[in-house]
């Protein structure tokens, strides 16, 4: 599997600009999981899948404080701090879940190194 992330013309500023709110209202990696699972659009062409997240309506989720669901998140931290244990690395300290992963080129070009 290949994964490319590109952004049009005018999304690289947006979806920074999201990056920061996120990161200052402390939006974390379940919710950024569910709100871009919310906001995805998916087609196919043969063996190639194309995935879209309209930074506008992810901008306005984040706006609106939406969060990932509380029980699905306790479910993703006991499966990050299983998979630390398996693996013998130390789990993360609560709530056990990582923040924000990002949307825009400079979060996503930082964990890409």
């Amino acid at each position: 599997m290949r994964l490319y992330a590109a952004w049009t013309a005018d999304g690289e500023p947006l979806a920074d600009l999201i990056d920061r709110l996120a990161l200052a209202r402390r939006v974390d990696a379940w919710s950024w999981i569910e709100i871009l699972h919310r906001n995805a659009r998916t087609s196919h062409r043969d063996r190639i899948e194309v995935r879209a997240y309209p930074l506008r309506e992810v901008l306005a989720d984040v706006e609106a404080g939406q969060r990932g669901c509380e029980l699905r998140r306790a479910d993703f931290a006991r499966l990050l701090a299983d998979d630390a244990a398996r693996d013998g690395r130390i789990p993360l300290p609560a709530p056990g879940i990582p923040a924000w992963v990002g949307v825009g080129p400079r979060l996503h070009h930082q964990h890409r190194q």
